[in-house]
C-alpha cells in the first residue's frame, strides 16, 4: 500500500505532553511541531481509558512515511494545538499494511 499522498496532508499542528503538579496545575511541554498531517472533523463515539463514552470532535491522520517528524509516539492525555484550538488525545488507532504500520488515526476531543 502506498503512503498517503502529501497533497492530502495539508495541515500542521503542535503536540504537547501534559503534566499536572500537586495543585492540579497543568504544564504543557512541546514534543514536536507536526507537519503533513490531516485533521478531519469527526462525530465518532469512542471509549476513553476510564471507560467513558466520548464523542470525537476531530481525527488526526499521521502517515508513517509522509508526515514529519517521523517516529512520533502519540499517547492519551497529550494536547494538540491546531486551527487556534486545543484538542486532547483520547484514542490512538494504529492501522497496518500487512505487517508494517501504515498510518495512525488519533482521536481528538
Amino acid at each position: 500500500m502506498q503512503p498517503i499522498p502529501r497533497q492530502l496532508l495539508i495541515h500542521s499542528a503542535e503536540l504537547y505532553n501534559v503534566t499536572t503538579d500537586r495543585w492540579q496545575e497543568e504544564t504543557a511541554t512541546l514534543v514536536a511541531s507536526l507537519s503533513y498531517v490531516r485533521i478531519e472533523p469527526s462525530s465518532k463515539v469512542v471509549l476513553s481509558k476510564d471507560n467513558k463514552e466520548q464523542r470525537l470532535s476531530a481525527t488526526l491522520f499521521y502517515d508513517c512515511i509522509s508526515s514529519s517528524p517521523r517516529n512520533i509516539a502519540f499517547t492519551e492525555g497529550q494536547k494538540i494545538d491546531a486551527f487556534q484550538k486545543t484538542y486532547h488525545v483520547v484514542s490512538v488507532d494504529m492501522l497496518y499494511d500487512k505487517l508494517k504500520l501504515h498510518h495512525l488515526e488519533v482521536g481528538l476531543v
